[in-house]
């Protein structure tokens, strides 16, 4: 009986490092979509900028409104104070 609760706390053990491992992989790949999707937006205002020179810009600092939902803030993407994974 003792070897059986032994062998389920173990089976348990392992169950809940991989589920931690996979909510870790899961949350590196959201941030690292929405990080490309900030650079994509970047890139694609700085092309328009070049095209049409007369319009106001919007600054090239603003993040994407995901990012900003996370609290993803200009000083903590400056500072460098999130992983990439």
């Amino acid at each position: 009986m003792r070897l059986q609760d032994q062998q389920l706390a173990r089976q348990l053990m392992r169950l809940r490092s991989d589920i931690n491992k996979l909510k870790i992989e899961q949350t590196c790949h959201l941030h690292q979509r929405m990080l490309n999707d900030a650079t994509y937006e970047l890139e694609e205002r700085d092309e328009l900028a070049d095209l049409f020179c007369d319009f106001p810009l919007v600054s090239s600092f603003s993040l994407s409104k995901p990012l900003k939902l996370i609290g993803v803030t200009k000083m903590n993407i400056n500072s460098r104070r999130f992983s990439l994974c």
